[in-house]
Protein backbone atom coordinates (compact mmCIF):
# COMPACT_ATOMS: atom_id res chain seq x y z
CA UNK A 1 0.00 0.00 0.00
CA UNK A 2 1.49 3.64 -0.89
CA UNK A 3 1.83 5.87 2.22
CA UNK A 4 4.71 7.85 1.46
CA UNK A 5 4.90 10.70 -1.52
CA UNK A 6 8.44 11.77 -2.32
CA UNK A 7 9.32 14.70 -5.01
CA UNK A 8 12.16 16.23 -6.47
CA UNK A 9 12.54 19.62 -5.97
CA UNK A 10 13.30 21.51 -9.10
CA UNK A 11 11.44 21.57 -11.59
CA UNK A 12 8.40 19.67 -9.77
CA UNK A 13 8.45 21.98 -6.44
CA UNK A 14 10.34 24.59 -7.30
CA UNK A 15 10.28 26.24 -10.56
CA UNK A 16 12.15 24.49 -12.47
CA UNK A 17 16.33 25.65 -13.70
CA UNK A 18 16.15 24.28 -16.92
CA UNK A 19 14.30 27.85 -18.30
CA UNK A 20 17.37 29.69 -16.63
CA UNK A 21 19.63 27.44 -18.18
CA UNK A 22 17.80 27.80 -22.00
CA UNK A 23 18.23 31.23 -21.22
CA UNK A 24 21.96 31.22 -20.80
CA UNK A 25 22.65 28.93 -23.87
CA UNK A 26 20.84 31.36 -25.65
CA UNK A 27 22.76 34.56 -24.65
CA UNK A 28 26.27 32.70 -25.06
CA UNK A 29 24.57 31.32 -28.52
CA UNK A 30 25.33 27.50 -27.74
CA UNK A 31 22.65 25.07 -28.98
CA UNK A 32 19.69 23.71 -27.39
CA UNK A 33 20.92 20.83 -24.19
CA UNK A 34 24.48 22.29 -24.42
CA UNK A 35 24.72 22.30 -20.94
CA UNK A 36 22.49 19.72 -19.70
CA UNK A 37 24.95 17.56 -21.78
CA UNK A 38 28.60 19.05 -19.99
CA UNK A 39 26.51 18.83 -16.58
CA UNK A 40 25.28 15.13 -17.08
CA UNK A 41 28.70 13.70 -16.50
CA UNK A 42 29.46 11.30 -13.73
CA UNK A 43 32.87 12.96 -13.20
CA UNK A 44 32.15 16.25 -13.76
CA UNK A 45 32.06 19.38 -12.39
CA UNK A 46 28.31 19.90 -11.85
CA UNK A 47 28.47 16.35 -10.67
CA UNK A 48 31.02 17.03 -8.24
CA UNK A 49 29.40 20.21 -7.05
CA UNK A 50 26.18 18.61 -6.00
CA UNK A 51 27.65 15.87 -4.16
CA UNK A 52 29.99 18.80 -1.83
CA UNK A 53 33.44 17.55 -3.28
CA UNK A 54 33.99 21.15 -5.32
CA UNK A 55 33.14 24.17 -3.75
CA UNK A 56 31.77 26.98 -5.75
CA UNK A 57 34.82 28.60 -6.74
CA UNK A 58 36.56 25.65 -8.17
CA UNK A 59 33.10 24.11 -9.57
CA UNK A 60 32.90 27.48 -11.84
CA UNK A 61 36.97 27.37 -13.02
CA UNK A 62 36.28 23.94 -13.73
CA UNK A 63 33.03 23.91 -15.28
CA UNK A 64 33.57 27.02 -17.27
CA UNK A 65 36.91 24.73 -18.53
CA UNK A 66 34.35 21.59 -19.52
CA UNK A 67 32.28 23.98 -21.70
CA UNK A 68 35.54 25.54 -23.37
CA UNK A 69 36.42 22.20 -24.18
CA UNK A 70 33.23 21.48 -26.05
CA UNK A 71 33.12 25.02 -27.56
CA UNK A 72 31.03 27.25 -25.11
CA UNK A 73 32.21 30.16 -23.15
CA UNK A 74 29.93 30.71 -19.93
CA UNK A 75 30.16 32.75 -17.00
CA UNK A 76 29.45 29.26 -15.03
CA UNK A 77 29.29 32.21 -11.53
CA UNK A 78 26.14 33.92 -13.37
CA UNK A 79 24.48 30.84 -14.06
CA UNK A 80 24.43 29.58 -10.57
CA UNK A 81 23.46 33.21 -9.07
CA UNK A 82 20.48 33.00 -11.54
CA UNK A 83 18.84 29.29 -10.80
CA UNK A 84 19.11 29.73 -7.16
CA UNK A 85 17.54 33.46 -7.48
CA UNK A 86 15.04 31.90 -9.55
CA UNK A 87 14.34 29.04 -7.25
CA UNK A 88 10.66 29.60 -6.12
CA UNK A 89 7.89 27.42 -4.73
CA UNK A 90 4.86 25.87 -6.97
CA UNK A 91 2.16 27.18 -4.74
CA UNK A 92 -0.11 24.49 -5.86
CA UNK A 93 2.55 21.68 -5.33
CA UNK A 94 2.77 23.49 -1.58
CA UNK A 95 -0.82 22.39 -0.98
CA UNK A 96 -1.20 19.66 -2.48
CA UNK A 97 1.85 18.29 -0.38
CA UNK A 98 -0.60 20.11 2.71
CA UNK A 99 -3.55 17.65 1.39
CA UNK A 100 -1.61 14.81 1.47
CA UNK A 101 -0.14 15.33 4.81
CA UNK A 102 -3.26 16.07 6.04
CA UNK A 103 -4.76 12.74 5.07
CA UNK A 104 -1.87 10.69 6.50
CA UNK A 105 0.40 10.28 4.03
CA UNK A 106 4.13 10.77 4.81
CA UNK A 107 5.91 13.30 2.13
CA UNK A 108 9.98 13.25 1.53
CA UNK A 109 12.07 15.45 -0.96
CA UNK A 110 14.64 13.85 -2.80
CA UNK A 111 16.88 16.50 -4.14
CA UNK A 112 19.88 17.28 -6.66
CA UNK A 113 21.23 20.52 -5.74
CA UNK A 114 24.59 22.22 -3.97
CA UNK A 115 25.27 24.03 -0.60
CA UNK A 116 25.11 28.11 -0.87
CA UNK A 117 24.87 29.97 1.81
CA UNK A 118 23.52 32.97 -0.74
CA UNK A 119 20.61 30.43 -2.18
CA UNK A 120 17.15 30.04 -0.13
CA UNK A 121 16.20 26.53 -0.67
CA UNK A 122 13.94 26.92 1.66
CA UNK A 123 11.48 29.09 -0.28
CA UNK A 124 8.39 29.79 2.28
CA UNK A 125 9.43 27.45 4.79
CA UNK A 126 8.77 24.39 2.65
CA UNK A 127 11.00 22.00 4.01
CA UNK A 128 9.20 21.39 6.88
CA UNK A 129 6.31 20.04 4.99
CA UNK A 130 8.52 17.00 4.67
CA UNK A 131 8.90 13.51 7.14
CA UNK A 132 12.50 13.31 5.39
CA UNK A 133 14.68 15.74 3.39
CA UNK A 134 17.37 14.23 1.51
CA UNK A 135 20.17 16.70 -0.55
CA UNK A 136 22.74 15.12 -2.90
CA UNK A 137 25.37 17.69 -1.37
CA UNK A 138 24.94 16.50 2.19
CA UNK A 139 24.96 12.77 0.82
CA UNK A 140 28.18 12.75 -1.19
CA UNK A 141 25.72 10.86 -3.55
CA UNK A 142 23.34 12.42 -6.66
CA UNK A 143 20.22 11.05 -8.70
CA UNK A 144 20.34 8.61 -10.37
CA UNK A 145 23.04 6.58 -7.70
CA UNK A 146 20.83 4.08 -6.19
CA UNK A 147 22.63 4.64 -3.37
CA UNK A 148 20.68 7.91 -2.81
CA UNK A 149 17.31 5.95 -3.16
CA UNK A 150 18.20 3.51 -0.67
CA UNK A 151 19.46 6.11 1.49
CA UNK A 152 16.02 8.07 1.10
CA UNK A 153 14.32 4.73 2.02
CA UNK A 154 15.95 3.85 5.29
CA UNK A 155 15.27 6.96 6.79
CA UNK A 156 11.54 6.78 6.02
CA UNK A 157 11.49 3.22 6.95
CA UNK A 158 9.60 2.11 3.73
CA UNK A 159 9.39 -0.28 1.59
CA UNK A 160 9.95 1.03 -2.11
CA UNK A 161 6.51 -0.31 -3.33
CA UNK A 162 5.30 2.17 -0.70
CA UNK A 163 6.58 5.03 -2.23
CA UNK A 164 5.54 7.22 -5.60
CA UNK A 165 8.47 9.40 -6.44
CA UNK A 166 7.57 12.78 -8.73
CA UNK A 167 10.74 13.53 -10.32
CA UNK A 168 10.94 15.92 -13.98
CA UNK A 169 13.93 13.87 -15.34
CA UNK A 170 14.04 10.41 -17.30
CA UNK A 171 16.88 9.12 -15.54
CA UNK A 172 15.95 10.08 -11.98
CA UNK A 173 12.65 8.48 -12.75
CA UNK A 174 14.39 5.00 -14.26
CA UNK A 175 15.77 4.12 -11.16
CA UNK A 176 13.31 4.43 -9.20
CA UNK A 177 11.16 1.80 -10.86
CA UNK A 178 14.35 -0.35 -10.67
CA UNK A 179 13.78 0.19 -7.31
CA UNK A 180 10.40 -0.50 -7.11
CA UNK A 181 9.12 3.36 -6.82
CA UNK A 182 5.61 3.73 -9.02
CA UNK A 183 6.92 7.08 -10.64
CA UNK A 184 5.25 10.54 -12.24
CA UNK A 185 7.21 12.37 -14.61
CA UNK A 186 6.70 15.53 -14.01
CA UNK A 187 6.07 17.86 -17.21
CA UNK A 188 3.29 20.38 -16.50
CA UNK A 189 2.70 20.57 -12.74
CA UNK A 190 -1.44 20.05 -12.67
CA UNK A 191 -1.30 16.91 -15.23
CA UNK A 192 0.90 15.50 -12.49
CA UNK A 193 -0.79 16.07 -9.76
CA UNK A 194 -4.07 14.76 -11.60
CA UNK A 195 -2.07 11.79 -11.93
CA UNK A 196 -1.01 11.23 -8.32
CA UNK A 197 -4.76 12.03 -7.28
CA UNK A 198 -6.09 9.37 -9.74
CA UNK A 199 -3.65 7.13 -8.12
CA UNK A 200 -4.68 7.64 -4.85
CA UNK A 201 -7.96 7.77 -5.28
CA UNK A 202 -8.27 11.44 -3.82
CA UNK A 203 -8.76 14.98 -5.66
CA UNK A 204 -5.69 17.15 -5.71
Amino acid sequence: MINTIVFDLGGVVLDSPMDVIADAERAAGLEQGFFNRVASRAAGAWALHETGVLAREEFITQFEEECGQRGGRIDAGELLDAIETYAQARPRMVEAIRRLRAIGLRTAALTNNWESPAADWDVAGFQALFDVFVESWVEGVRKPDPAIYLRLLERLGAAAGECVFLDDIGRNLKTARELGMTTIKVTDPEAALAELGNLLGIEL
